[in-house]
């Protein structure tokens, strides 16, 4: 009877060249156009307080990002806000008002207790997980947005990881890393 060949894939092997086949990795390098990012003059997050433009603009053509869809996801109410505030009103306490055009639409309390955020070295650090589903694609989904300053306005370094499947049964994984930045409106 002949041995099989070591090379030959059996059940296992078609099995991680599947989830093999579903891996993707994006990630953007910060764009030279854009001002560098300021070095914080103090360790703390203060300087993160105040409302910004909930519309910003991507590396690249990435079409008008949305803050509170980075922050909050698919299931909120991100397609109605227009602007984002963010307060520090204690410490270890970061709370963060999408609001439309005249009123609050939702808000967030995050703790550093929770491990919601941080301010790590004067960058302010939001960590989120969440649920996606679509027609096609259901999972979760890690996001962790690194906020910095440049030219008065606020840069968002956006790294999701995703894990789900595809109409249930095909495994996925993906990791994505963008740039974007979003307008100071108010100190």
């Amino acid at each position: 009877m002949a041995k099989p060949s070591p090379c030959a894939p059996g059940r296992l092997g078609l099995l991680l060249l599947a989830c093999v086949a579903g891996c993707a990795v994006t990630e953007e390098q910060y764009p030279l156009a854009w001002d560098p990012l300021m070095q914080p003059a103090t360790a703390d997050c203060a300087r993160f307080a105040g409302s910004y433009a909930d519309r910003g603009e991507a590396a690249g053509a990435g079409g008008e990002p949305s803050l509170s869809y980075g922050l909050f996801g698919q299931h909120s109410a991100w397609k109605e806000v227009r602007r984002v505030e963010l307060e520090l009103p204690e410490d270890g306490v970061l709370e963060i008002t999408a609001w439309d055009a005249e009123k609050p639409l939702f808000k967030r309390r995050l703790t550093i207790g929770a491990g919601e955020f941080q301010c790590k070295n004067g960058q302010l650090v939001v960590h989120s997980k969440r649920w996606v589903a679509s027609g096609l694609v259901s999972g979760r989904e890690s996001v962790t947005i690194e906020l910095s300053r440049a030219d008065g306005k606020l840069v968002a370094h956006v790294k999701e990881t995703t894990y789900g499947t595809i109409f249930a049964v095909v495994p996925i994984a993906g990791t994505a890393a963008h740039w974007y930045r979003f307008a100071r409106i108010t100190p």
